[in-house]
């Protein structure tokens, strides 16, 4: 195995490396050999970064054929980091690459129409892992996933003891980008462990499409509120009509903090499964905006369920259609602000006279 740095081709410090990046990459390419057990070449290379690297430029970018097992190494978060002031992806990974992993590097925006990465795949771009990585900066969006078939992918991606840092004006994954193009609902399976999400405004995930989502442990925050005066979610399900094997969130043990009235947990048209278990939303309890923030709403749901959770200001559920698989429950939870079910719960739509109740087992604030 043989590693390169960005100095290798040219990079060097106080100049721009868009050029030195680009010749790393195409020598990474030349590398390939064939996969003994299959027909996608594989790289022999790993790529170190040492330093901090300003690019204003995709540095990454769009090659024929597919290839595997890119690893990329810093030596640690903001002493490896890539700076991009350009408003182009950091790296456009067009069916191409899969088996990615990157490891302890930063990376920063310095310019509000950049993306991090934009993938667009129709059946490779899958199997990416980030771990101790973080992002900051003013974006656009962090991670594009696109495609412009029925048969794309973009899936099995995870994301370990990461920090989430910054401003998006979108969100930092957009799973569906281009979702008035045939697409299938074959983005599934992002997975987050240990992950600090403290950033200033936008989506943290919003799914157009597709999107078996788990999330384990961390702490998530939004610090602050978009320009526009618009709402900041950490989880934007926007659309319905998916299938049921897509259309999950698991959430399990991880501290929410809402710092302003435009902020929210969850707002999802999802008719799946959404599951938290022992989260908490209610640091910020205490705060005015808090008794009447709507920190999770839904749409038309299907299976809800809240189990040894502390939640913060109300519930809504939207009943614009029937849904007869629908149901709500809390098992074991309490609330900060609105202790009594009218307090807590908003119940509307013309369907809601009909939709089954909502269930409280065990509940804390004795809510039956």
């Amino acid at each position: 195995m043989v590693t390169v740095r960005p100095e290798d081709y040219g990079a060097a410090p106080g100049k721009d490396a868009t050029d030195a990046f680009r010749k790393l990459f195409a020598d990474v390419d030349k590398r390939l050999v064939r996969d003994a057990g299959g027909g996608v070449p594989v790289a022999t290379t790993d790529i170190l970064l040492a330093g901090v690297y300003t690019v204003s430029g995709s540095i990454m970018r769009p090659v024929a054929g597919r290839a595997q097992g890119l690893t990329v190494r810093g030596i640690g978060k903001r002493a490896s980091e890539i700076v991009m002031t350009g408003p182009e992806p950091l790296l456009v990974n067009k069916d191409r690459w899969m088996g990615v992993r990157w490891y302890d590097v930063s990376f920063r925006s310095t310019n509000p129409k950049a993306s991090y990465l934009y993938s667009s795949s129709t059946g490779a771009c899958q199997d990416w892992g980030w771990t101790n990585c973080e992002w900051r900066g003013t974006w656009q969006r962090g991670i594009g996933l696109d495609g412009p078939q029925a048969s794309n992918t973009n899936s099995e991606m995870f994301w370990t003891n990461c920090h989430v840092n910054g401003a998006y004006a979108d969100a930092f994954l957009r799973i569906g980008m281009t979702p008035s193009r045939p697409q299938q609902d074959q983005f599934l399976n992002y997975w987050f462990t240990g992950c600090k999400i403290e950033y200033d405004h936008g989506d943290f995930v919003r799914a157009d499409k597709g999107g078996f989502i788990s999330v384990e442990s961390g702490s998530f925050v939004i610090k602050g509120r978009r320009p526009d005066g618009g709402t900041s979610r950490f989880f934007h399900f926007p659309t319905a009509g998916h299938h049921d094997s897509v259309q999950h969130l698991n959430v399990r043990a991880v501290r929410f903090e809402l710092r302003h009235a435009t902020s929210k947990v969850i707002e999802s048209r999802w008719a799946g499964q959404t599951v938290f278990d022992g989260c908490s939303d209610t640091a910020l309890g205490f705060q005015p905006h808090s008794p009447s923030l709507v920190a999770h709403e839904y749409t038309n749901p299907g299976v809800v369920t809240y189990r040894n959770c502390d939640l913060v200001g109300k519930h809504a559920y939207h009943h614009t259609a029937a849904n007869p698989r629908q149901r709500v429950v809390y098992e074991a939870c309490t609330r900060r602000n609105n202790r009594t079910r009218a307090a807590f719960l908003t119940l509307d739509g013309p369907h809601a006279p009909k939709a089954p109740p909502v269930v409280h087992v065990n509940d804390a604030d004795g809510i039956r």
